[in-house]
Parts: structure tokens; sequence; C-alpha cells
């Protein structure tokens, strides 16, 4: 018996099994094992298969797969919705950076070379660092202030996301125009997102013309940039990793968290596209 596991110690491949094991690229090579099974029966005895489809579990059992190279297939071919069905759900990139992080250029129909407006304007700069603006950031450490001490009410809310209806259903989690339902990480992060979309209102005549997608896109670049928690004025800690989960592409994920009161102030994921460029950045450029 000893020998047995030690056999199967040999084999087996710790990050394809136990809590690691995916449930696609099981379903996907069992169903190989059981036709190549039924193909042995036919082809010559029930007992072949039979002992062919017995070894091939066991060869799944301890390596994850029988198929060589099958997260990459699974990767590659499978589409989302196959991947919702096991749990595995795809990471929302809502970056809509196409790769160069300089400003971009335009070919107009002559043939010359404009610069495309830069959407954030005066809130970012346009460089690889995405940093705030000192401007933008003073007033919005301001702001950060005053909405904390009034509180966040509906119709805040109702104004970011300039909604017809807003239905609260919790301290920070609302229900937009009856159909959309939005959670913040934190208080923290309500209160940054509040406080800043006020601003930009103000301050930048193309908000009106994002929708809500790209409001929630930039708001959440935003809180990566936080110099300060928006509830104790701590220092926030920002990490970023890659991560290339099984049956799903690599992505990039970076997450904020205040280093004084363990306020979740902004987590994100977008597609690695082996840039050097940041999450916020890709979350905030154009």
């Amino acid at each position: 018996m000893a020998a047995l596991d030690e056999a199967i110690a040999r084999v087996r491949k710790p990050e394809y099994t136990g809590e690691n094991r995916c449930a696609p690229c099981t379903a996907v090579n069992v169903f190989v094992a059981a036709a190549v099974a039924v193909a042995l029966t036919l082809a010559s005895f029930a007992w072949v298969g039979l002992v062919a489809f017995v070894a091939f579990l066991a060869v799944i059992y301890a390596r994850g797969y029988l198929v060589p190279g099958t997260p990459a297939l699974t990767k590659r071919y499978f589409p989302a919705w196959v991947l919702r069905l096991f749990g595995k759900q795809p990471p929302v990139d809502r970056s809509l950076g196409g790769g160069r992080l300089a400003e971009r250029e335009r070919v107009s129909g002559g043939g010359e070379a404009d610069e495309t407006p830069f959407e954030l304007d005066g809130v970012v700069r346009n460089d690889n660092a995405a940093d705030l603006t000192a401007e933008f950031a003073d007033a919005w450490t301001e702001r950060i202030r005053d909405v904390r001490e009034r509180g966040v009410e509906p119709s805040d809310v109702r104004a970011l996301f300039d909604a017809e209806t807003i239905s609260r259903h919790g301290a920070r989690s609302f229900v937009v125009d009856g159909n959309k339902s939005v959670r913040w990480e934190s208080e923290a992060a309500l209160v940054a997102d509040v406080a800043a979309a006020e601003i930009l209102r103000e301050r930048l005549d193309r908000w009106i013309e994002f929708d809500r997608d790209r409001r929630q896109s930039v708001l959440t670049g935003l809180r990566l940039c936080l110099g300060q928690c928006p509830s104790c004025d701590g220092s926030p800690v920002v990490t970023e990793d890659r991560v290339d989960p099984c049956c799903q592409k690599p992505h990039l994920v970076a997450q904020s968290v205040c280093r004084d009161c363990d306020a979740a102030l902004a987590d994100a994921a977008v597609a690695d596209r082996g840039e050097a460029a940041s999450v916020r950045s890709r979350l905030l450029l154009p």
C-alpha cells in the first residue's frame, strides 16, 4: 500500500488536483476517457474497455487530466457561458484601452494625424502612471470629508448613475432602475465614489457622455489612486498580481486596502495583454 501511495505521489499534479481541481477540465477528460473506453469495448472485449476506463480515471484522479495540454485547451476553446456553468466566472475587464498608454493618434480622412481627446483631462495625468493631478486630488479629499460627514443618500447614487430610480438594499447596496444591482466593497469606497462623481460632473464636460459601466471603471481606477482612506484618513496599501487560473485567460488583479482600518477601497481585474501597464492605467487611460 505504501508503494502504491508513493507511486501516486510521483505522478500527482498538486496544481491540478485537490482544492485546485478544475471542474470543466475534469468533465472534459472523463468524457474523453469514456469515449475511448467505449471504442475499445466495441473493437475488442468489454473487459478491455472497463480496465482502460478505470485506468483513465486513476490518471485523472492523480494528475487532474488525461489529455495532455488540457488546461490550455479548455482555456482557449471553452466559451464563457460554459465556464459559468462550472462556477468559472471570467473576470470583468472594464478597461477600454487598446494597449498603448501614450496619447493615441487617429488618422482623419485626409491622412493627417490628430490627437485623440483625453477623456479625464485635469483629473489624471495622461502618462503611464495615471497619477491624479494635484488639483483634483485636493478637491477630492475635501469632498470626501464633506460626504463622510453628511452620509450617503440614495439620491447621491442616483446622481452618480443618472438613474431614474434607486432603491437601497443595505448600507452600500443599491438597485439602479430596478434591474442593475450595485454593491460597493466598503462604506469608504462608496463615499469615495460619490465624492468623485460630484466633482467629475462639475468639472468634466464629458462625464455626462460616459455610460454606467465606464463610470464604474473610472471610479474604481480613481480609488486605486487614493492617498488617504475615506473612512479614517489612514494609508491605503495597493497590491497588484498576475493570476493565471485554469480554464481562464491570465488577468491582472489590483486591490487597495487601508492599512489602519482594513477597509477594502478597490478591487479590479483586467485581462493581461503582456503590457507593462498597471490596472489603474488600464481603467483610466483611453
